[in-house]
C-alpha cells in the first residue's frame, strides 16, 4: 500500500519525465474510478492541457495542467507506467491511459480497483473535497503536540486509527503507523485523548524520521506495490515491528505480536510499547 514516502517516490519519478507535455488523448477503463466531474466531461476537459508540474500532499498526487489539477490517489494498490504508445502489456488491470504528444502514454494500474481521480479547476480545487479534507504532513510546522492535543482532546479512540485518519495529520498509512508508534514507545491501543503532550511529540518527531528516512531509501517495497518504472524501495529492510509477527524485537527480544485494531493488523512490541 503506497504511503507519503511511495507516492513522494512516484512523484519524484514521473516529474521530470511528464513536464511539458501534452495531454492528446484519454481512455478510461473503469468509469467508477473518475469521481469528478462526469466521465464525459473529463475526457473534454483533459485533452488539449499540459503537464506542467507534478506534486502532491499526504498521499494524494497532484498534476497540475494549465486550466486544471488532476487529482490522483493510488488507495492501495495503484501504480504508475510510463510507456511508448506502442508498448504491449498486460491491460487487465489499466484503468486510465493519459496519451502524451511525445508517443508515451501514462498508464494508470490498479489491481484492485480503489484509487480515484478529481479533475478540477486550478482556481478551485484548493476550496473543495478531496484537498480540504487532508490534514497537514508532520514536517508543517503547523504540526506541533499542542496542536494534536487540542485537536484530539475528545478522541476517545485507540491512536492506531486517529493516526490513520487523514484530517488532522496527514501522510501516515498502516506500515508506518506501526513504526512510528514503536519508536515512540506507545501501544497502538492506547486511548488517544490520554495522550501527554510529550507523548504527541514523540509520535510527530518520529513520523518525520522514518518518513525520511523510508523516502532517502525509496520508500517501501512491500507484497504488491512498487514505484513506477520498476523503482524499487529498500525501507522495508529497517522495518522494525511491522510484518514481524512472531520475530524477536531488535531492542528487547520479546516476540514481535499482531492484532486487529479497529479491523486493521497492528505488529507491536508488548514489552517496550506502553498502554495509556
Amino acid at each position: 500500500m503506497p504511503e507519503l514516502p511511495e507516492v513522494e517516490i512516484v512523484r519524484k519519478t514521473l516529474q521530470p519525465l511528464l513536464i511539458k507535455h501534452k495531454i492528446i488523448g484519454v481512455r478510461i477503463f473503469l468509469n467508477k474510478i473518475i469521481k469528478a466531474p462526469t466521465v464525459q466531461q473529463f475526457s473534454k476537459q483533459i485533452i488539449g492541457q499540459t503537464i506542467n508540474d507534478v506534486q502532491r500532499i499526504g498521499k494524494l498526487l497532484i498534476f497540475i495542467l494549465d486550466d486544471y489539477v488532476l487529482l490522483s490517489h493510488l488507495r492501495m494498490e495503484g501504480k504508475y507506467f510510463l510507456q511508448k504508445n506502442d508498448e504491449l502489456i498486460d491491460w487487465k488491470h489499466i484503468l486510465l491511459v493519459l496519451e502524451l504528444n511525445n508517443k508515451y502514454e501514462l498508464r494508470y494500474h490498479d489491481t484492485r480497483q480503489f484509487g480515484t481521480f478529481h479533475l478540477q479547476k486550478i482556481n478551485e480545487y484548493q476550496k473543495i473535497k478531496p484537498y480540504i479534507n487532508i490534514g497537514p504532513e508532520p514536517f508543517d510546522q503547523k504540526v506541533t503536540a499542542e496542536y494534536l492535543k487540542n485537536k484530539w482532546k475528545n478522541k476517545n479512540q485507540s491512536i492506531k486509527p486517529t493516526l490513520l485518519e487523514q484530517n488532522i495529520m496527514s501522510g501516515l498509512g498502516n506500515i508506518y503507523v506501526d513504526e512510528v508508534l514503536f519508536y515512540a514507545r506507545i501501544h497502538p491501543e492506547s486511548i488517544t485523548k490520554n495522550l501527554t503532550i510529550t507523548q504527541l511529540q514523540n509520535i510527530i518527531n518520529n513520523a518525520k524520521f522514518i518518513l525520511n528516512k523510508s523516502i532517502k531509501l525509496g520508500g517501501s517495497s512491500i507484497n504488491t506495490y512498487t514505484s513506477s518504472l520498476g523503482v524499487t524501495g529498500y525501507y522495508q529492510q529497517e522495518l522494525q515491528v511491522h510484518t514481524r509477527v512472531n520475530m524477536p524485537c531488535f531492542k528487547c527480544h520479546t516476540t514481535i505480536k499482531k492484532i486487529k485494531v479497529n479491523l486493521r493488523g497492528t505488529y507491536f512490541c508488548s514489552h517496550c510499547q506502553i498502554k495509556y
